[in-house]
């Protein structure tokens, strides 16, 4: 965004930094290697952001020894309490949703699945642990390619190895087999212990410019160019821990009209950047415990007169509750069309 039309800035954490998360995914990847090669460790949602200031005091290293997964993270409680994940994984698998499995793939007659190349392309904005494309590859059927991005490589090497070794909570369900194969034997792709079809790499889309052209710098292999692209992106608590990064950037469009410099946070830039991500028609879907509904839909939103936008197509609804005489709810998502 250029101008200021959106909501209050929030103060700055420590969960808006690189250094943080970078810290906390090393520490999990140590984690990993020491107890894997003792036992079996299911690995649950670890989202990258929450609520500032919340329970920074159960995030102590003597307690995570315990736990390759932290559960004392102060990311993972919140979203999990909401049961977030498996509520988006509801939305993009009920039939109302169009670019749902039960609307995209198609049966043979001889009972099988054809079109698989052709099926929805999904973009995982500050992927994590990765546990959310897991969770859509393994229990949503979604077949088609899938991407999780992060600008933290500790991130990406916990993502990678996660998948390769199999053990999320999705993959561990009472659908699997015991070689690792589930009941309806979805090893269509799967290479030692992982879906090569999921990829996880390191991007910062802040500063780094995808070439959406397909040439020239910013070219990356993972941009579906044919599409102008992704069908789906995806952001579980990326967004918020973005607007809780207190860096700045120059505003160019504001010094060209008024020969001024005027600084902005990173976060105004957000929105416009995840924009050019999805194809025309395709869909983003945010989840946020920073922001109201009505503020997301502020941010991402972009004005009327504008012909290339993103509106609002759906949302997700998560118990509500009443506070001081208002209304509310601990958690958001919705689902906005690029149009």
């Amino acid at each position: 965004m250029a101008d200021d039309s959106h909501p209050a800035h929030l103060s700055p954490s420590e969960l808006g930094t690189k250094d943080y998360w970078e810290t906390f995914y090393a520490r999990t990847l140590s984690h990993l290697s020491t107890k894997h090669n003792t036992t079996t460790t299911t690995a649950k949602p670890t989202p990258n952001t929450t609520k500032p200031n919340a329970s920074e005091e159960n995030t102590d290293e003597e307690d995570e020894e315990d736990d390759v997964d932290d559960d004392s993270d102060p990311g993972t409680s919140w979203f999990s309490e909401h049961n977030a994940p498996d509520k988006v994984l509801q939305f993009l698998t009920d039939e109302e949703f169009p670019l749902a499995p039960v609307n995209t793939l198609t049966t043979s007659d001889n009972g099988g699945e054809n079109g698989d190349s052709d099926q929805p392309s999904i973009l995982d904005l500050g992927t994590g642990n990765g546990s959310m494309l897991a969770l859509l590859r393994k229990r949503g059927g979604y077949k088609g390619p899938m991407v999780g991005i992060d600008y933290s490589i500790r991130s990406v090497e916990l993502a990678r190895e996660l998948q390769r070794l199999r053990i999320h909570s999705a993959y561990l369900s009472d659908s699997e087999d015991e070689d690792g194969s589930d009941a309806e034997g979805e090893s269509k792709g799967e290479g030692e212990g992982g879906d090569t079809n999921i990829r996880f790499e390191e991007w910062d889309i802040l500063h780094n410019t995808i070439s959406t052209s397909g040439d020239g710098k910013g070219k990356v292999d993972w941009f579906p160019y044919d599409k102008g692209g992704f069908d789906i992106v995806l952001d579980k608590g990326t967004f918020d821990a973005v607007s809780l990064s207190d860096e700045v950037i120059p505003d160019a469009d504001a010094h060209a009209s008024s020969g001024k410099t005027i600084q902005r946070r990173v976060c105004e830039r957000y929105p416009g950047i995840v924009k050019g991500l999805v194809r025309k028609g395709g869909f983003v879907v945010v989840t946020s415990c920073n922001w109201t509904e009505e503020e997301l839909v502020t941010w991402f939103t972009s004005s009327a007169g504008e012909e290339d936008k993103l509106v609002v197509w759906g949302r997700v609804e998560y118990p509500r509750f009443r506070f001081g005489g208002r209304e509310g709810q601990g958690v958001c998502t919705v689902c906005f069309q690029r149009v």
